[in-house]
């Protein structure tokens, strides 16, 4: 592995089905529709910019049969050379780790494959380059984070609560090497606390606590930072606009919002491979 984990060479992504806005699944219902070209704008958007930081990219066929097949981080956990492959949380995606596993054997990475009764979604899954933090969600259990544990033996893992929201990444995600960005939610506040407290790498990280918990959510790529927009989340994007630190170098801001609506952000929406 390189010296920094942050540092990426290839990225993979998949398109917005157009079975996406009317069947994705929802933590919540509502009536707020998805409207699907801007939504497939801002999933350009973003391609562009993973092709500008990375380099390379890797794009899976989307599937109508999988609606949620953009979110590409859950059915697979990449480290270093290797690729676990999930097993979803909810079984209407199970069938997106096939495409996944031929996409990661593509590119050449060791394939580990979790058996039941394993349970995990990416989206569970915060790596700080030290550790590993898994949310224990709805989408994820004790028998997932087991097996990712024996897949990444190198690396401390820590099982997290997740009392709101759907995944653990849905409130914290790395900023910096050093910083993980958080929203100010009671589900982050005590997100952090655990961090802080059951860690087994005891590492000090430093924090970037910002109003809106989907605002936290960003990309740390080769010293860039993609961060939500001034049209999602005006609070967090100042937050991250006045933000300085010697780790980033830039600052990407772009809109999430169609995907937000469907509990989507922006770590859901590629696999970084180092």
């Amino acid at each position: 592995m390189a010296a920094n984990p942050f540092t990426y060479t290839k990225a993979v992504v998949c398109g917005i089905p157009a079975s996406l806005p009317a069947t994705a699944l929802r933590m919540e219902e509502t009536d707020e529709p998805v409207d699907l070209g801007k939504a497939r704008q801002q999933h350009e958007d973003y391609l562009q910019v993973l092709t500008e930081l990375v380099g390379e990219v890797h794009v899976i066929p989307t599937d109508e049969r999988y609606p949620d097949c953009v979110f590409v981080e859950d059915p697979v956990v990449v480290c270093g050379d290797t690729a676990l492959i999930t097993i979803p949380g909810h079984e209407s995606r199970r069938g997106e780790t096939v495409a996944m596993k031929e996409a990661m054997e593509k590119i050449g990475l060791k394939i580990v494959e979790m058996l039941d009764p394993g349970r995990m979604d990416g989206g569970d899954v915060l790596f700080t380059g030290k550790e590993f933090f898994v949310g224990q969600s709805q989408r994820t259990n004790k028998h997932g984070l087991q097996q990712l544990a024996a897949a990444f033996p190198n690396f401390p893992v820590t099982g997290i609560p997740v009392r709101e929201g759907l995944h653990l990444k849905s409130f914290l995600s790395m900023a910096t090497p050093n910083h993980i960005a958080m929203g100010s939610s009671s589900a982050a506040l005590d997100a952090k606390q655990l961090i802080e407290t059951e860690g087994k790498f005891k590492y000090s990280y430093r924090y970037l606590q910002v109003p809106d918990d989907i605002g936290a959510n960003c990309l740390y790529i080769n010293g860039t930072i993609v961060h939500a927009n001034n049209e999602t989340f005006p609070k967090s994007c100042k937050v991250f606009e006045k933000f300085v630190d010697a780790d980033v170098k830039a600052k990407i801001a772009l809109s999430a919002s169609e995907v937000n609506k469907v509990d989507g952000c922006f770590t859901c929406c590629s696999v970084l491979i180092n």
